[in-house]
């Protein structure tokens, strides 16, 4: 008797089990499904901080080209008054720098520059200018000087 016993208890094993395997499958999937969320709002974070990047880059070059622009605009440095200017780049990105050139004053040219200090000063500015594009900004902030006879 104890066999009979037995087979019947290995046959009813797997009846006590059945529900196991949906159980388990269940699991997984729920932790595959957390694993998969957990990767899309990372990979849309990377996304943001990548846009974001770009757009301080650009406000770099347009603050940059600011500069360079305010050096080429007749008038741009003078000796008594400082200068304000506003510029617009670019077609589909409203993309601005706003250039400020503040006199600083006078001084002797560099040595070595081939310039006499009996004839000629150095005029020197400073110059600031703001890039803007979209929600990013950057300063860039140099000093430059111009030869002047005396």
């Amino acid at each position: 008797m104890k066999t009979l016993h037995n087979l019947e208890r290995y046959r009813r094993q797997p009846r006590d089990q059945a529900g196991t395997a949906l159980v388990m499958s269940l699991v997984i999937l729920m932790i595959l499904t957390m694993i998969g969320i957990a990767a899309m709002n990372t990979s849309s974070f990377e996304e943001r901080m990548a846009g974001n990047i770009q757009e301080g880059t650009h406000a770099f070059e347009a603050a940059e080209s600011g500069l360079n622009r305010s050096l080429n605009l007749p008038g741009a440095l003078v000796l008594t008054t400082t200068t304000d200017n506003t510029y617009t780049f670019g077609i589909t990105t409203v993309t601005q720098a706003r250039v400020i050139t503040a006199p600083t004053g006078m001084s002797p040219p560099k040595r070595g520059s081939g310039y006499s200090s009996t004839s000629f000063d150095a005029a020197n500015f400073d110059q600031q200018s703001t890039g803007t594009v979209g929600t990013a900004t950057s300063v860039v902030n140099r000093g430059i000087a111009q030869i002047v006879p005396k």
